[in-house]
């Protein structure tokens, strides 16, 4: 199994600047980009149990960040893909309206310690100087994930 920061540093899928109508369809896109990614083993299921964690309480853990997650029987391993959504972004609740990053895991139900640790590397890495601000602006893939692998390394 991948360590937390290898993979936040080079997440399985990253999608750049695609526009959303709503939180459902942000959520569906970037799990279409990992729907076939090694460790996932029911990608149907695995849709299902993001879209119903996301009603259940709020994803997002800043203004314009939301972390789609599921610890879930529908992956065998830990999953991670970034998106940056195309301005003004996807409203995912009334207090997050505007959403540009998101960050999606699935991980296994048993893995509790591992996704705890991966929650807590990103959120370390997005508060690591100029990181945040570099997600927001890159041009391409290799950017973005530059700047996740600098946040890492900070």
């Amino acid at each position: 199994m991948e360590s937390p920061t290898e993979l936040i540093a080079q997440p399985s899928a990253v999608l750049l600047d695609f526009s959303a109508a709503s939180r459902e369809a942000a959520i569906r896109t970037l799990h279409g980009s990992i729907q076939t990614a090694p460790g996932v083993r029911d990608a149907e299921r695995f849709l299902f149990d993001l879209l119903e964690r996301a009603m259940l309480s709020s994803v997002c853990i800043a203004p314009e960040i939301a972390m789609p997650h599921a610890r879930t029987d529908s992956v065998d391993q830990m999953v991670f893909a970034a998106a940056r959504l195309a301005e003004p972004g996807v409203a995912f609740d009334s207090e997050h309206p505007k959403v540009r990053l998101m960050f999606l895991i699935g991980t296994p139900r048993q893995h509790v310690d591992a996704y705890l640790q991966l929650v807590a590397a990103l959120s370390r890495t997005l508060k690591a100087d100029g990181v945040l601000a570099g997600l927001l602006s890159a041009r391409n893939k290799e950017e973005f994930r530059g700047w996740l692998a600098r946040g890492v390394q900070a």
